[in-house]
């Protein structure tokens, strides 16, 4: 199940959280979703609300290059070129004024001819599981640019130096260090006419096939590169602008991040479900059946009716790795 239509906890999944946070900022008519076709049952039935015209149906998964210049080009055909947020819909908020604010300052910073912005996110610890921002140099003093304010101005947005890749445990600590350096969100606010433009001068076979193909979404794709926007555009383009935001941000794609957000026992123990620890110090466990660990440390234990998955915490940063090999 992919993880924007599951619960973190108990409450509503993250995709519903998503759409509700996003009905305080704008009026329902104007929130769509983008997903691939198989998942549209999914989102219907998380959705209920959503009508069909606003939903963009991805017919196959072509990663977000593909997606967001399938949006763009379908907006331009509607004559709309006002600035589109476009959000990942599996991020965890918890300080939700802080972040719709930073996410108004930026929608005014995309206004701009062919301007990009996103949010750089206050990192809180070397975590090599993210890409990392660096803001210009001659920036550095302005990086903490308050977001409280009420009126989106285009001066909390700040010219971005580069993108960084996912660095290793030592790079991840240096980075951490430098003030004008910040967890890339994976959020980007820009015009269709904007991502237009980008998208033709960094990867114009991509747009070529949206061109080609007005009416046949899925002979457009069928030709489509599959790219990142990352790589496809930001890592090139010149014209993109950060608003730093500090709003309890988190990608819940791990299990490190299940223990933050969980409380520990007295031994660091993080458990879900019908779990028993003795002995046990540091672990990890998620489990829809009874399940007893005895004098174990530091391992991640996930027991479901799919299967059983036990690992160290060391390794989960290869977890992804070893579970592409065994499904092959």
């Amino acid at each position: 199940m992919p993880k924007q239509f599951l619960s973190f906890g108990t409450g509503p999944t993250l995709i519903q959280q998503t759409y509700d946070r996003f009905r305080q900022l704008t009026a329902v008519d104007q929130l769509f979703v983008a997903a691939p076709l198989a998942y549209m049952p999914l989102v219907y039935e998380q959705l209920p609300a959503l009508p069909p015209e606003q939903a963009f149906v991805e017919p196959e998964q072509k990663d977000t290059a593909a997606c967001i210049a399938y949006v763009a080009h379908r907006m331009l055909l509607f004559g709309d070129d006002r600035p589109i947020v476009f959000v990942p819909a599996d991020q965890w908020i918890t300080d939700e004024t802080s972040f719709l604010t930073a996410i108004a300052h930026a929608a005014e910073a995309a206004r701009q001819p062919r301007a990009i912005a996103t949010l750089g996110i206050q990192p809180t610890r070397p975590d090599t599981g993210y890409g990392y921002i660096e803001l210009a140099m001659e920036e550095e003093g302005h990086a903490l640019a308050s977001t409280s304010s009420s009126t989106p101005e285009p001066s909390h947005a700040h010219r971005v130096a580069r993108f960084l890749e996912k660095p290793d445990a030592q790079k991840a600590i240096e980075l951490l260090k430098q003030p004008h350096v910040y967890w890339n969100s994976g959020i980007f606010i820009w015009k269709p006419s904007s991502i237009a433009y980008h998208m033709a001068s960094s990867v114009p076979k991509l747009w070529q096939q949206l061109e080609q193909f007005p009416d046949n979404i899925a002979a457009a794709y069928a030709g489509m590169p599959k790219l990142s926007i990352d790589y496809a555009v930001m890592e090139k383009a010149s014209e993109i602008r950060c608003v730093p935001v500090d709003c309890g941000w988190d990608d819940i794609g791990s299990w490190a991040a299940f223990r933050r957000h969980f409380l520990q026992d007295s031994r660091g123990n993080v458990a879900h479900g019908p779990v028993h620890l003795l002995e046990s110090d540091g672990n990890t466990v998620y489990a829809e059946t009874e399940t007893l660990l005895i004098g174990v440390q530091d391992l991640i234990v996930v027991s479901t009716p799919y299967g059983l998955l036990v690992c160290h915490r060391s390794e989960e940063p290869r977890l992804k790795q070893w579970l592409t090999t065994i499904s092959r």
